[in-house]
């Protein structure tokens, strides 16, 4: 722990954060993209010229602040003048692309559409698009080209105190319009160019097709497409809650976990390879190349992209067996990923997944050394349990402050899946290839639905203990911030046994009792 707090990119990283803290809350940069990369190129320079050390560390942090103020400024296509709502009028014709498909409502089918060109100009910019759902309608494709003359609205606020905002969350994946349309009231124009995320769309929609042939029930369909195309618009709400309750719903969304595993799997099955002459280089790119061709299956979505660059600089660090080499690419991939899409700080998915993961490097080696199993399965189940408990201290606070609640039976679930999810997601790829070869024989389809039915099954049984599930804890922003303070400073404590680390440990106790009666 001491070499990474001196680790230069985890400064930078806490540095970056501030300014794009700094910058989305307050949007005091005023400078256009090109005076903001001379004021940087500038600093830079600075950091070259001056010789006295302490003042040259001052202008670097003040250079990567701006970096993370000007990340999210240039990131901002209200800032250009090609923005689609710079050229509105009200006759305006608008053609848009299909960028996302979303998981439709009650009424309304829901995609995310770049807005490629308004009358004449060419724009850029992204909305929420809604088609009303009839009996005629078909949903439309990642790519589909609309021709329509729209009426856009901005997203509509929360109308009651304490409820989700969902026009803050489209702001923050920076959609700020939305448009309602019904069939007839656009035009489908042809689409010369197919993008990289047309491609998955194109290559998933291959696969689902090939398994339908396969009698897969609904919900195991739905599964299977989750736990290995990314694609959770199809899941029942019931099956989505029964996973939130059981605290295994990070099982349904393709993750750090998911690569994870793959990753190791994939360390497993090329290790021969390292025997060859540059054996270990060989290995690495073969992992990183397959671990990105997950993610192209997968669809590119933003939880797939982070948790797959993550695990890329893992398996490049692994390549180099230097001591620290996890938590090195663990700062690493979290500061390329803010430096180039900012806005991901904001996204629940990747605090919950770093949170979850510095969880398990701080804490998880410390809590298996209260106990040392002889054997070696219970040194798997214990090391299991360890890394559950660590993963939850880590993402605790900030899993009340979003959802609620807590799911007390959460190492029950983990530890009946997790030891399998190896083996369910290698029977799922083989399912999947032979479906595409029309060669999977019906049994194997149906002892691999079998497997996930009774997955859903057990998870549908922890859901429903309804007294290990605590519900409506409401905690604030700054109250959850206080329990990371006294979480953080509770274990160096326990890491640290000195009386001034006590002395920091009960400040934050009665930090937080402060705030919690202010409130």
């Amino acid at each position: 722990m001491k070499r990474l707090l001196h680790y230069l990119p985890l400064h930078f990283v806490v540095l970056g954060i501030l300014g794009i803290f700094f910058q989305f809350f307050t949007q005091f940069w005023i400078l256009n993209p090109k005076e903001t990369l001379f004021l940087l190129g500038f600093i830079t320079v600075l950091v070259y010229v001056i010789k006295n050390r302490v003042l040259r560390t001052l202008i670097t942090f003040l250079l990567f602040f701006f970096i993370g103020v000007s990340s999210v400024y240039i990131n901002d296509y209200r800032n250009y003048d090609s923005f689609y709502d710079h050229h509105l009028k009200e006759n305006s014709i608008v053609i848009l692309q299909i960028h996302s498909i979303l998981k439709p409502g009650n009424y309304y089918h829901k995609y995310e559409a770049k807005v490629l060109k308004v009358d004449d100009k060419k724009t850029i910019g992204t909305v929420l698009v809604n088609i009303k759902k009839d009996s005629t309608s078909i949903p439309l494709k990642v790519d589909s080209k609309l021709l329509l003359k729209p009426i856009l609205k901005e997203v509509i606020p929360p109308l009651n105190p304490h409820q989700f905002n969902y026009k803050s969350y489209l702001a923050k994946q920076g959609i700020h319009h939305e448009l309602f349309s019904e069939n007839g009231q656009f035009l489908h124009l042809n689409s010369q160019r197919t993008t990289l995320l047309g491609l998955s769309a194109k290559f998933r929609n291959q696969i689902q097709e090939s398994l339908h042939k396969y009698n897969f029930k609904k919900n195991e369909l739905s599964v299977i497409s989750a736990l290995l195309l990314g694609q959770r618009q199809d899941i029942s709400k019931e099956l989505i809650k029964d996973y939130q309750r059981a605290g295994a719903v990070h099982i349904l969304a393709v993750s750090g976990l998911h690569v994870g595993v793959i990753l190791l799997i994939l360390a497993f099955i090329f290790k021969p390879i390292e025997r060859l002459k540059y054996g270990k280089f060989l290995k690495t790119i073969i992992i990183v190349l397959l671990l990105w061709m997950f993610a192209f299956i997968a669809g590119l979505s933003a939880s797939v992209v982070r948790a797959v660059t993550m695990f890329t600089f893992l398996a490049i660090g692994m390549s180099f067996k230097r001591k620290n080499v996890v938590e090195f690419s663990f700062i690493s991939s979290m500061f390329f990923l803010l430096l180039i899409k900012p806005m991901f700080l904001f996204d629940v998915g990747f605090q919950l997944s770093y949170s979850a993961v510095f969880g398990i490097l701080w804490t998880q080696p410390k809590i298996y050394d209260i106990w040392k199993p002889r054997f070696k399965i219970f040194d798997f189940f214990w090391q299991l349990v360890t890394v559950s408990i660590a993963a939850q201290i880590g993402i605790l606070p900030l899993s009340i402050y979003y959802f609620q609640q807590f799911p007390g039976l959460f190492l029950a679930s983990n530890l009946v899946i997790i030891p399998f999810l190896g083996a369910i997601l290698i029977g799922g790829v083989l399912v999947i290839s032979l479906s595409l070869l029309n060669i999977l024989p019906q049994f194997l389809a149906d002892f691999y639905g079998m497997i996930i039915s009774s997955m859903n099954t057990f998870i549908s049984w922890v859901s429903h203990q309804e007294e290990f599930l605590f519900k409506e804890i409401s905690v604030s922003f700054q109250l959850m911030l206080c329990w990371y303070v006294v979480i953080f400073l509770g274990i160096y404590f326990l890491l640290h046994k000195t009386s001034i680390k006590l002395i920091y440990f009960f400040i934050s106790i009665a930090l937080l009792q402060s705030v919690f009666l202010l409130e």
